[in-house]
C-alpha cells in the first residue's frame, strides 16, 4: 500500500507536505489513472456551437416481387433522425505561492501542470462513460428522448434486454421471451442481466455464458460481424473472475497462457481493456458493476475546446502564478445497437 499521507493535503498547506526536511529531490506522484481510457475508443469530432445534429439514416423497406405488367414504380421511404449534441465546460485550476517554492528543492510547477492535466483526461472518460448510458437526444428536431434499455437500479435480472429501438432487422427480437427482454418504446441498447446465467436471485460475476449471450444478441440483431472484436471495459474485480474459469486459463482453450501472464487480453472474440471508473449499482443483495461492451459507432466525442492549461498572475493574489486547465466538450450515444453491456456482480 502506498503511504497516502505524503499527498494528503489539501489546498494551500498541501505543498507543506513536501518541505526541503524530507531531504529529497524530484516529487513522487500519487497513484492514479494518467490518461483517457475511452478516448481513443469512440467517435470523435469537433463542435463550435452549442448544439450540434448529426443525421442518422435507417434501412430501406423490403424490396417486393414484381407481379404486374405496366404498373406504377415503387415508392420505399428511407427513414432518418438527428442525434443532437450539446457542450459542457469543465475546469480545474491551482495557485502556486511563491513563499512555498522558496521552501522546497525542486520546483513543483511541471509536476503541477501534469497532475491538472491527468485529472481533466480522467473527467473526459466519466463524462463518456456518463452520456454512455444517459438519455440521447433524437428525432427530427433532436427532440425525442432516447433511453438506454435499462436503468442504473433496474437490478437483479435473468435476461437479454434489448430496447425496442435496437430490436434488429431479419431476425427481429418483437416480444420478451425465453432469453430476451423487450424493453418497448423509445429505448436502446442491449444488457446482459447480472442473474442471467444462475436465475433470479442469484446474480454472478463475469461469466463465459454472459460473453457469449451478449456476442449472440449483437449477431442477431446485425450490428456486429463474425469477425469483429469487441472492447469490454472491465474493473480488476472482473479480471480476477476471468483468470478462475478453465476456459480462459486452460490452454487446451485458449492460445495464450492467461494464468502464467496473470493477464487477459482477447478472449472469445472480446478485448478486454481495464477502467476502474465504470458505475456501480448499489442493490440490498450485492452490487453490480456495469461493464460496457462497444464499438465506435456506439458514442460520438465533440470537442469545442480540447483540454489545454493556462498561467497567468493573478493581481487580486498578489500577483501569484495561477494555472488553469479547461476543456469544452460533448457526447451522446448513437447507436444502440451496439452500445451493450454486462451487468456483474460485486460482494
Amino acid at each position: 500500500m502506498p503511504d497516502n499521507s505524503v499527498y494528503s493535503g489539501q489546498g494551500a498547506s498541501a505543498i507543506e507536505e513536501a518541505y526541503v526536511r524530507q531531504f529529497q529531490e524530484g516529487f513522487e506522484k500519487a497513484y492514479q489513472q494518467e490518461t483517457s481510457i475511452l478516448d481513443p475508443l469512440v467517435d470523435r469530432d469537433t463542435q463550435s456551437s452549442e448544439f450540434k445534429s448529426y443525421q442518422r439514416m435507417g434501412e430501406a423497406e423490403e424490396m417486393v416481387e414484381d407481379t404486374t405488367r405496366y404498373g406504377d414504380n415503387p415508392v420505399s421511404e428511407i427513414p432518418h433522425d438527428n442525434r443532437r449534441i450539446s457542450l459542457r465546460h469543465f475546469e480545474l485550476g491551482k495557485y502556486i505561492e511563491p513563499k512555498d517554492l522558496m521552501k522546497v528543492v525542486s520546483d513543483p510547477s511541471n509536476g503541477y501542470n501534469a497532475e491538472l492535466l491527468k485529472s481533466g483526461k480522467r473527467k473526459r472518460d466519466d463524462f463518456l462513460i456518463e452520456k454512455y448510458f444517459a438519455d440521447a437526444y433524437t428525432g427530427k428536431e433532436g427532440s425525442t428522448v432516447m433511453s438506454y434499455a435499462v436503468g442504473a437500479t433496474d437490478e437483479n435480472s435473468d435476461k437479454i434486454t434489448v430496447g425496442e429501438y435496437s430490436n434488429g432487422s431479419s431476425n427481429k427480437i418483437i416480444t420478451s421471451a425465453g432469453r430476451y427482454a423487450l424493453a418497448a418504446g423509445n429505448k436502446e441498447g442491449i444488457s446482459v442481466g447480472a442473474d442471467f446465467d444462475g436465475g433470479a436471485g442469484s446474480g454472478s460475476g463475469l461469466t463465459i455464458e454472459k460473453l457469449k449471450a451478449l456476442r449472440t444478441a449483437m449477431l442477431r440483431i446485425e450490428s456486429i460481424q463474425q469477425e469483429d472484436t469487441l472492447p469490454m471495459l472491465v474493473t480488476a474485480y472482473q479480471l480476477e473472475e476471468l483468470l478462475a474459469q478453465d476456459e480462459i486459463i486452460n490452454s487446451d482453450y485458449s492460445v495464450r497462457k492467461n494464468l502464467a501472464e496473470g493477464n487477459i487480453t482477447t478472449f472469445m472474440g472480446y478485448r478486454f481493456i481495464l477502467c476502474e471508473r465504470l458505475p456501480l449499482t448499489s442493490g440490498v443483495d450485492g452490487d453490480e458493476r456495469r461493464c460496457m461492451v462497444f464499438t465506435p459507432k456506439a458514442l460520438k466525442l465533440t470537442i469545442g475546446s480540447d483540454l489545454k492549461g493556462d498561467m497567468w498572475r493573478d493581481p487580486s493574489k498578489k500577483n501569484i502564478p495561477y494555472m488553469h486547465f479547461k476543456q469544452s466538450i460533448g457526447a451522446s450515444r448513437m447507436w444502440g445497437e451496439v452500445a451493450g453491456e454486462i451487468r456483474c456482480k460485486e460482494v
